[in-house]
């Protein structure tokens, strides 16, 4: 992958508490919690990615001449030199993700250096296009995977390290108590150390595929010219040999009759189920043998464990090499319950992070069937996707969250390859 170093866009601290700004993804933020950090202050950052219109402007309007403001009146300023971010998050747990901030290319022409891991549910890219040709800046960054040999996260791991003291921000997230720390290297040589550990490596898109693809779509309707900021994406890379990558699972809620009989009568050791809360179950899922799902029909007392028989599956199911739970339950479980593969994007299936909100589901017979999936690891990611396998969607959740604000990259920037 080609990979830049930009002119960031960041808070200045002489001016606001950079920290105090920072917001979640646009797309983990509703309209109560918009209004809530809008609230917070007057330039929180979720009052340009989740913008309301104000005094006759539309939202995105609102949003770009809010923008405008805060660099007018010193309260954004832009790095003089182009420079890439590490970026590290502290979980609760003691451990670290490390990962880099910098811009990719994804100009036409470019489409082999990323690849998609998982199919995704219908989503219309245009608003976020809209504010994007509007705006000409690239306001949150997306995470990917580097599939390199390791030498990404050792140069973050001394980087971060050495200006262990020497953040540009420090961000606690409210919800989580994780802190998130911004770093910044100008450095040519350095830079050009992080380039060469990802020359000719591939990345997979791990958070961000629609953000991923009004980058694309942009650079490609602008024309944009390679090593510009507008043929790029900017991006937070982790190594795919990362020790604390953290791969969370996304429960089904199933909205479509299931012929349970015919699920049942495939091979697999069926176990029931005291636990009925849905933390419970999932934390029964996850320390079982793998490949395994729990299963609760509409109308039951109580789930079953399901360990599956992973040699019985569609030899063409993707990330067979892996035996993932995600891919058995969509290509096999379910099909042969009688539910198509389409149902995975058109609707029918409902996404769920935490396990209590199928169990919600399942109490309002919203659904007639919950399943609950383990966790994946990084090894298991890698072996399934590695022949460019499209997973069934929400295969993953990668955790923690990047925050947004800390640093941002106008499509005016200089840029410089590293």
């Amino acid at each position: 992958m080609k990979l830049y170093a930009f002119q960031g866009y960041r808070y200045n601290s002489a001016k606001v508490d950079a920290a105090a700004q920072a917001a979640p993804p646009f797309d983990q933020i509703d309209e109560f919690l918009r209004d809530r950090l809008h609230a917070q202050s007057p330039h929180q950052f979720a009052r340009v990615t989740k913008p309301v219109g104000r005094d006759g402007r539309t939202p995105h309007e609102d949003s770009v001449a809010l923008h405008r403001e805060w660099i007018e009146t010193g309260v954004v300023v832009r790095d003089e030199t182009p420079s890439v971010y590490p970026y590290a998050i502290s979980q609760r747990d003691g451990s670290r993700r490390l990962g880099l901030c910098a811009l990719v290319g994804v100009e036409p022409g470019r489409e082999g250096d990323l690849w998609p891991h998982e199919q995704t549910v219908a989503k219309s890219i245009a608003e976020r296009l809209d504010l994007l040709r509007l705006s000409r800046i690239d306001i949150e960054p997306v995470f990917y995977l580097a599939e390199d040999d390791g030498t990404l996260e050792r140069l973050l791991d001394d980087d971060c390290n050495t200006a262990a003291g020497d953040a540009l921000v420090s961000h606690t997230d409210p919800w989580t108590g994780d802190v998130h720390k911004l770093y910044r290297i100008t450095d040519t040589e350095r830079i050009g150390d992080y380039a060469a550990a990802l020359t000719g490596a591939r990345a997979a898109i791990a958070d961000g595929h629609h953000r991923t693809q009004v980058a694309q779509t942009y650079a490609a309707e602008e024309g944009a010219v390679s090593g510009t900021a507008p043929a790029c994406k900017m991006v937070v890379l982790t190594s795919l040999a990362s020790a604390n990558l953290r791969i969370d699972p996304v429960h089904r809620g199933i909205r479509v009759p299931v012929d349970r009989e015919a699920m049942s009568s495939l091979p697999l050791h069926r176990e029931a189920l005291a636990e009925t809360s849905g933390a419970a179950i999932a934390a029964r899922v996850a320390a079982a043998d793998q490949p395994t799902v729990a299963v609760w029909f509409q109308g039951d007392a109580a789930p079953e464990l399901w360990i599956l028989d992973a040699t019985t599956a569609p030899a063409d199911m993707p990330g067979r090499k892996a035996d993932l739970p995600a891919s058995l339950l969509h290509h096999h479980l379910l099909r042969t319950g009688g539910v198509p593969l389409k149902a995975a994007t058109d609707g029918s299936i409902a996404y769920e992070a935490d396990p209590d909100d199928i169990i919600a589901l399942l109490t309002r017979s919203e659904i007639a069937a919950g399943v609950f999936l383990p966790p994946m690891t990084p090894k298991q990611f890698a072996l399934a996707t590695e022949d460019g396998d499209l997973l069934p969607p929400k295969s993953t959740r990668f955790l923690p969250k990047l925050v947004s604000g800390l640093v941002w990259c106008g499509h005016d920037a200089e840029v410089v390859e590293g």
